[in-house]
């Protein structure tokens, strides 16, 4: 590790070069695409979505509806039927929007709705949520309500009753890729009850399955279940208590890893906590000076590039002796979240004292 004295503003200037790219694309953007992992039309099922734009100009984009193996899907939306399992939206600046998804069989039909923006300003935006009803004949007797499916590389999910928990799962993954799932059960004293188990989503498949016909030779009460993916994938998850549905959170999970520095002995550092959402990624770095007694905690955001990890931070304060370090981490070759080990190298500026480190070289360990 070099550290080296050094002009402020060429510091910044060099950290605002290399840490701060450009977005990687094609990707679905947050505010700007919208997706529901699980929609259900005929039956006893309708499906609403209520979208509003808090921007200052109108979004325009295409709700794009998939079922099965990533077929389009033709639903009825508002009245009227689908055609190409598309249709067109337009949402004016602050206005609010419905639409509601039924189909007159008597046989429920599943999918999912990508909300896809036609552009990437950042004047017209979308928000929303969507309700699924329980109906007889036209009497509702139940409603369940869903956040947007965010999208996941790993993710956890606790249960009180393993045969209540179902999964709805799409793969939304902007690049058309093939999703590798593995999901691993868990009873509540931690210990792996049943080892890993693949599944394999092709581009724009859809699969909805309850826990027990994922594990199907389990009997289990209290526990968890881990999975992880490759790509990002979008999902739902509900719990069934009789009659009666409610939706659980089905985020990105956290992974910790022990860093261990490579490249000299001037700093140190020992947990790393990431999580993902989608192509971003965000967690906590601990640091201390060497030969400190305290460690310090910052936060880190970045993003997934071609791949790679790429990670800002800021650690210190305005007040302290040596000012604020602005941080950038990076990765050296592909990265997915979980995976067993990483290394990378590590930069760092401290304008108030006119110094740099550089290249720091590092070793990410994940801790089970």
């Amino acid at each position: 590790m070099r550290r080296r004295k050094i002009a402020w503003i060429p510091a910044i200037l060099l950290f605002a070069g290399v840490a701060f790219g450009q977005i990687p694309q094609p990707n679905h953007l947050p505010f700007k695409d919208l997706v529901f992992a699980q929609l259900a039309a005929g039956g006893i099922w309708e499906t609403q979505i209520t979208v509003t734009n808090p921007g200052a100009q109108q979004w325009h984009g295409v709700f794009h509806f998939y079922g099965g193996l990533g077929s389009a899907w033709n639903p009825y939306v508002n009245g009227i039927r689908l055609s190409g399992g598309s249709l067109a939206v337009s949402i004016d600046s602050k206005t609010t929007a419905t639409y509601k998804i039924t189909s007159p069989s008597d046989v429920t039909e599943i999918g999912y709705v990508m909300a896809v923006a036609n552009d990437t300003d950042m004047d017209n935006l979308i928000e929303g949520n969507l309700t699924w009803f329980v109906k007889s004949g036209e009497t509702i007797t139940d409603s369940i309500g869903v956040l947007p499916s965010n999208q996941f590389l790993v993710t956890t999910i606790p249960f009180e009753d393993f045969n209540a928990v179902s999964f709805a799962f799409a793969n939304t993954d902007a690049r058309g890729r093939t999703a590798h799932l593995k999901f691993r059960l868990y009873n509540a004293g931690g210990t792996q009850v049943r080892t890993e188990l693949p599944k394999t989503l092709q581009n724009r498949e859809h699969l909805a399955r309850y826990l027990r016909e994922i594990f199907t030779d389990v009997t289990l009460g209290r526990g968890r279940v881990d999975i992880e993916s490759d790509v990002p994938v979008s999902g739902v998850a509900l719990i069934q208590t009789g009659s009666q549905f409610s939706s659980l959170p089905l985020d990105s999970t956290t992974r910790t890893y022990l860093v261990d520095l490579t490249g000299g002995t001037l700093d140190e550092a020992r947990y790393m906590v990431l999580s993902t959402e989608g192509f971003f990624v965000k967690g906590y770095l601990e640091w201390r000076e060497f030969g400190d007694f305290e460690w310090s905690l910052f936060a880190i955001s970045g993003q997934i590039a071609d791949g790679e990890l790429h990670l800002n931070g800021i650690s210190g304060s305005p007040t302290d002796d040596q000012g604020e370090w602005f941080w950038y981490l990076r990765s050296n070759g592909a990265f997915a979240l979980g995976q067993s080990a990483f290394s990378g190298t590590m930069n760092a500026a401290a304008p108030a004292i006119d110094y740099i480190m550089k290249n720091i070289t590092f070793t990410a360990t994940l801790v089970p």
